[in-house]
C-alpha cells in the first residue's frame, strides 16, 4: 500500500535519491535501500537510484514509518559513554573516538554509536526525523571525540536545534558570535612551510570564510563556511566553528595547507584516529544558566 504521493514540479531534473533525501530529511543511503527494494514508483514504474526526475513525474513511496520503527534499536550493541553533565532536558557526553554519532542506516546497526548508548540507558527518545538520529542535535565524526550535546526531551531538542540553526542561518560573523552556543576544537596538524609563511602575515584570531563545494557528503552544493582560528601553539590549532557543515574543519584546514594528522579522507591513509577533538562547549541552557565545559588534556 503506497503511503506517500507527490508530484515533482521542477525543471532541474534532480536524481531521485537526492530529491527524496532533501524532501523527507532521511539520508540518501536510506533511500538507496528503499529504491533497490522497489518500494518507490515513478509514474507507476520502478526506477534506479540514478533516475533523473522530469517535471510532473508522479512519485509514490511505500510507508516510510515502517522502516523507522524504534524496535530496531534493540539490535544496537552496548557501548559505555561518560556523561559530563546531565539535566532534565539535555546531556553533555564525552564521545569516544571510533564511536559513531548514530548508525549509518537501519541495515547497518552493528557499529557502536551514541544512539545505542542512549537507547540502552534511557529507552524513550524524543523525535527527530527518524529513530536513527533520535536525541541528536548535532554530530561529531567517528574519529572526533569529546564534548557533544544530546537532547533528553522534546523541549530540549527544540531549544538546541534552534541555537544550532541560528548559528548556521545568521549572515554575518558578529551575529553568529552572539548566539549563546560556541563549539571549540583542538587539532594537531601537519605544519607546512606554506602555513608558516602565511602565519607571519596574519593576526589571530583569523577567520577562514569562503563559499565551499566539499568533497562529501554533497559535492554539488555550495555553501558559506566560516571557521575561526583562535590560537596556534607549535602544531596544535585551537578553533571555533561559526557554521555547522559536514567535515568543515577538515576541509578548511586542508585548503589552508594544514591537513589534520591521520585524516584518512583529506590527507593520508594511516590506520590511526584523526587528531581532532571537540574540547570545549559554551552555551546558555534552557534554564538561562551559562555552561562552560572543557576537557583540556591533549590526547593525541
Amino acid at each position: 500500500m503506497w503511503k506517500n504521493e507527490l508530484i515533482y514540479d521542477k525543471d532541474f531534473r534532480d536524481r531521485i535519491d537526492v530529491f527524496l533525501s532533501s524532501y523527507f530529511w532521511y539520508s540518501r543511503n536510506f533511500f538507496h535501500h528503499i529504491i533497490e527494494r522497489k518500494w518507490v514508483l515513478v509514474n507507476g514504474k520502478n526506477v534506479k537510484k540514478s533516475y533523473k526526475l522530469k517535471c510532473n513525474d508522479k512519485i509514490e513511496i511505500d510507508n516510510l514509518e515502517r522502516y523507522l520503527d524504534s524496535s530496531f534499536l534493540a539490535e544496537l550493541p552496548y557501548v559505555n559513554i561518560d556523561i559530563v553533565l546531565e539535566k532534565e532536558d539535555y546531556l553533555v557526553l564525552n564521545k569516544h573516538k571510533w564511536v559513531l554519532s548514530h548508525p549509518n542506516s537501519i541495515w547497518d546497526l552493528s557499529a557502536p554509536s551514541v544512539v545505542a548508548f542512549l537507547y540502552q540507558k534511557y529507552k524513550s527518545l524524543p523525535s527527530i526525523w527518524n529513530f536513527i538520529r533520535a536525541w541528536l542535535v548535532h554530530r561529531l565524526d567517528k574519529d572526533t571525540d569529546w564534548l557533544m550535546i544530546v537532547a533528553k526531551t522534546e523541549k530540549g531538542l527544540s531549544y538546541f536545534k534552534n541555537l544550532f540553526q541560528q548559528k548556521s542561518t545568521l549572515e554575518n560573523i558578529e551575529e553568529k558570535e552572539k548566539v549563546p552556543l560556541q563549539k571549540y576544537y583542538r587539532s594537531k596538524v601537519n605544519l607546512t612551510e606554506k602555513w608558516k609563511q602565511f602565519l607571519k602575515n596574519i593576526d589571530l584570531p583569523f577567520y577562514i570564510k569562503e563559499v565551499v563545494k566539499p568533497k562529501v557528503p554533497y559535492p554539488w552544493t555550495y555553501k558559506m563556511w566560516i571557521t575561526k582560528i583562535i590560537d596556534v601553539k607549535e602544531n596544535i590549532l585551537y578553533l571555533q566553528l561559526l557554521t555547522w557543515r559536514t567535515h568543515q574543519i577538515r576541509f578548511h584546514l586542508m585548503k589552508k595547507w594544514l591537513p589534520i594528522i591521520w585524516d584518512k579522507l583529506y590527507w593520508n591513509k594511516e590506520n590511526q584516529s584523526m587528531a581532532l577533538t571537540a574540547y570545549r562547549l559554551k552555551f546558555k541552557d534552557l534554564y538561562w544558566k551559562n555552561i562552560d565545559l572543557s576537557l583540556m588534556k591533549i590526547n593525541f
